[in-house]
């Protein structure tokens, strides 16, 4: 798994089809460091059948400010461009699977 650079240019159409994980994050942040980390340990449950985009929430703000993204790191779920479900905060790997399960 690749996790694609989100940006004002480019966010809109990677999640417009299939099922996109929008991880909003701060890089410096330690908390968005591990949840990054725990998302790319989670490579081969989550395959090809999930996107992962991740937004700098420092520099890509015209996105942030269009969802509900008031603390970083945030989680957004998309299917074919529409909100599925959002989390809060860092997550564990085994949070992150309960929150992706069904579409993995």
């Amino acid at each position: 798994m690749t996790i694609l650079k989100g940006t004002n240019e480019n966010f809109f159409t990677l999640i417009k089809e299939g099922i996109t994980l929008a991880y909003f994050s701060n890089p410096e942040s330690e908390e968005c460091q591990t949840t990054r980390t725990n998302l790319e340990a989670l490579e081969k449950n989550i395959g090809k059948d999930i996107k992962v985009v991740e937004i700098n929430g420092k520099e890509e703000k015209n996105v942030v400010k269009k969802f509900p993204v008031n603390i970083l790191p945030t989680l957004i779920l998309f299917k074919n461009g529409k909100i599925v479900k959002s989390k809060i905060g860092g997550q564990p790997k085994s949070q992150l699977t309960q929150f992706m399960s069904p579409f993995i």
